[in-house]
């Protein structure tokens, strides 16, 4: 399966919802400190698309609902827009506040073969923990992202995520049912009187004094958001679990 591994450093990452109203004030806010992602279209976004794994229990799921101190997820992530972009396998590491990632890299063609082959099982992080836990597909989510990259710090990004939405997926395919999409930001399941975007200020060691000023000014009030969560609360009436019992547990 190993294609190519990528070095992520370790990071924070604090999450907040923003209106969309106040998106403006926050692009002006970041001029003096930031350029906008390179990747970035006519209308400042790139699109992401993730293939989410869980086990059969729903294990991930439920560590990241309680927000257990130590977790990870499971996915692989596409850029559908950028034909060239390989397939990343990821597993995201959370323990506290830090984050840490393992990224491998696959060709778009025949990104599933080493994961249905089950081969390289010494090599591959991603792998190991997906016959570890018996990790499944389950939803596909799908949104826009507005990034950008400080100028001025070794590590500093601030993320902007909208237009997100899921569909369930059981078969190792990023291939999306057009007619299967349910929105994820809306406001039956962010309790916001609308729509909200994502804002995610990311650093490495310390939060730079720019980036604390920035989330004073703007009142940004921290708000925890998982866009795996969220999307399976999303389709609870549609996945495998019935839904009564899944509300259950889940409550």
């Amino acid at each position: 399966m190993t294609d190519r591994r990528d070095h992520v450093p370790a990071r924070r990452e604090f999450k907040y919802l923003m209106n969309r109203a106040d998106v403006p004030a926050l692009r002006r806010a970041l001029e003096s400190w930031c350029d906008l992602d390179k990747f970035a279209g006519p209308d400042r976004t790139y699109r992401l698309r993730s293939l989410y794994f869980d086990a059969p229990d729903m294990r991930l799921y439920h560590a990241n609902e309680r927000e257990a101190p130590q977790r990870f997820k499971a996915r692989v992530r596409s850029y559908p827009e950028a034909e060239s972009s390989p397939v990343i396998a990821e597993i995201k590491f959370r323990s506290g506040d830090v984050i840490r990632k393992t990224r491998t890299r696959m060709p778009q063609g025949d990104w599933t073969r080493g994961l249905r082959a089950g081969g390289g099982l010494d090599l591959d992080p991603f792998v190991v923990r997906m016959h570890r836990h018996d990790l499944r597909p389950v939803a596909l989510v799908d949104y826009r992202r507005e990034a950008y990259m400080s100028r001025v710090d070794t590590y500093a990004r601030v993320s902007i995520d909208s237009k997100i939405q899921t569909q369930a997926m059981h078969e190792l395919s990023l291939e999306a049912h057009a007619k299967r999409w349910r929105a994820v930001d809306t406001p039956l399941l962010t309790f916001t009187s609308t729509s909200p975007c994502v804002v995610e200020l990311k650093w490495a060691d310390y939060a730079p004094p720019w980036m604390v000023q920035l989330a004073q000014s703007l009142d940004l009030t921290r708000h925890s958001f998982s866009k795996y969560c969220y999307s399976m609360l999303s389709l609870a009436d549609d996945h495998h679990r019935d839904y009564r019992e899944g509300q259950s547990l889940w409550g």
